[in-house]
Parts: structure tokens; C-alpha cells; sequence
């Protein structure tokens, strides 16, 4: 029955919806949420910024573990079903990595603002990911279904621990989700789970010493946030890109580069912002 809902969905194809559908994909991957997490980090909302970022990565390192443990086969290659953009579909099937995504950050982004238009775009949003991913011929029904319960029901119980941690003065709390993330990595070796590890515990640490030494304030002029999100998206992909080529191929190597992904977004960029940005003059 999987296989023909996916055959019914696709049953539209036409170049409009190819390009409109891997578009919308898009919204649901790494770079989109990088972007999107940096511009409320370093400029809107600092406290949120640190949920979101530790509700996204610990949700998405979570969807790694479950894939492997599932180990569902994906539909690509199934008779009748055409797979597009298959580059993004890393790892096994269920649940979907890119719904859980969309359903973690927009459902996040609904409880922080609390507003009607927020309720529809960000459902709308989760929907048409799920929907994408389904089109594309890369995940079944159940896998996207799966991936936006999952990644609804995560945001609050990291939210709660983050809440807790925030509010009891004990960000040592924190390693109740980090440790286990941390014991992870001796039984799923995957290139992207040691990424995503390493980009939380950056992430992470560098929370604790931004929050006790740095204390970076996110307002500021139009112009000095423009020059913020250049200059501070300008040196994380440096660090992605540079890194990637001077260490060995490993995952370790995937560790230690993320690693200093997630130092960089949280203390590294901001002290660099109040130093020297902030004494700018427009």
C-alpha cells in the first residue's frame, strides 16, 4: 500500500513540481538550519537560539540512531517509484531525517512566538517536507509520519531538560542527553552521527563558556547584523571546508571539524561580535 500512495503522489510529476518539491526539500537539511539557527543565535534571541540549536541537533542525532536500529530499506530502486535528489537520502529509511527536522524546528519556532501565523506556516512547512520527501521517491509514508511525531514529541523533552537546566543553574543537567550521545558513538560509527556528535558537544561547551565569560549581546544596528551573519557564515565555512581538506578522512576527523563548527557558533563568532563589531561605528 506504500508503494502506491507513493505511485498516487507522483503521479503529478512534472518539471514545476521537481524543482518546486527539491526546493522545498531543501528547508528540511543542514545548511537551511545552519543559516536559520545563526540569525537567531547572533541576532534575534540568544536563549532561544541555544534551544533550538540543542533541540535540532540532539533531535537530528537521534534520528540517526533510530535509522540504524530500524534499518529500514529506503524505496529507491522499487519498481515504478522515481527517486530524485538521492545525494541527501544518507542512511537508512525510517524515520524520515529531514521531517523530524522540519517538525523540530518549526514546532519549536510555535512555541516560542505563540501566534496564529506561526501555527499555519510551520505546519504548512512540516507538511510540504513530508510531502517532498514522499515525492522525491527517497522515504514511505510511515517513515515521514514517523519522522514529524518524533520530532514534535522531541521538542519537549528537550526543552524540558534545557528548561531545567536554565533554570536550576545546573547546565551539568545537560549531560543526561550528551552522555548517552556520547556512549553512542562506540556502536554507531555512521559519518553522520559523529558529525552531529561532535557539533553538540562543541555546541555544548561552548554554551557553558559563552553564558559565564562572553555574555554576547544579540542587539545591535541593520548593518552590524548584516556584517555579523556575512563574516560569521563566512568563517564557519571556512572551518567546514578548510578542515575537511588538511584533516584525514575519518570519523573521528568528522568529529573534531564539527566540534569546532559548534565552538565557533556559540563563543567563538560572539566574541568576536562584542570585541570587535560592536566598537564599529555606523
Amino acid at each position: 500500500m506504500q508503494i502506491e500512495i507513493i505511485k498516487f503522489i507522483q503521479s503529478i510529476i512534472s518539471p514545476f513540481w521537481d524543482g518546486f518539491f527539491q526546493i522545498v526539500t531543501m528547508t528540511g537539511e543542514e545548511n537551511f538550519y545552519t543559516i536559520v539557527a545563526a540569525i537567531i543565535f547572533w541576532c534575534v534571541n540568544k536563549k532561544f537560539g541555544y534551544k533550538l540549536g540543542f533541540a535540532l541537533l540532539t533531535s537530528t542525532i537521534l534520528n540517526t540512531a533510530l535509522k540504524s536500529v530500524v534499518n529500514l530499506s529506503r524505496p529507491i530502486g522499487e519498481v515504478g517509484i522515481r527517486s530524485l535528489r538521492i545525494e541527501t537520502a544518507t542512511g537508512q529509511s525510517f524515520p524520515s531525517g529531514h521531517t523530524q527536522g522540519a517538525a523540530t524546528l518549526w514546532t519549536s519556532c510555535i512555541i516560542k512566538v505563540r501566534r496564529r501565523w506561526i501555527y499555519i506556516i510551520g505546519s504548512l512547512f512540516i507538511a510540504l517536507v513530508a510531502l517532498s520527501r514522499i515525492y522525491l521517491g527517497v522515504h514511505y509514508p510511515i517513515d515521514v509520519i514517523g519522522g514529524a511525531v518524533i520530532g514534535v514529541m522531541w521538542v519537549y523533552i528537550s526543552n524540558t531538560v534545557f528548561d531545567y537546566a536554565e533554570k536550576s543553574q545546573k547546565i551539568w543537567i545537560l549531560m543526561i542527553i550528551i552522555l548517552p550521545i556520547l556512549i553512542g558513538m562506540i556502536f554507531f560509527r555512521a559519518k553522520t552521527y559523529y558529525s552531529i556528535a561532535g557539533t553538540v558537544v562543541g555546541f555544548s561547551i561552548g554554551y557553558m563558556l559563552e553564558t559565564k565569560y562572553v555574555q554576547y549581546e544579540v542587539r545591535n544596528t541593520m548593518v552590524k547584523q548584516i556584517i555579523k551573519l556575512m563574516f560569521g557564515l563566512g568563517i564557519l565555512m571556512i572551518f567546514k571546508n578548510v578542515l575537511k581538506e588538511i584533516l584525514p578522512l575519518s570519523t573521528l576527523s568528522d568529529f573534531f571539524r564539527y566540534f569546532v563548527v559548534g565552538l565557533w557558533i556559540t563563543v567563538g563568532a560572539p566574541c568576536i561580535f562584542k570585541r570587535f563589531i560592536g566598537q564599529i561605528a555606523f
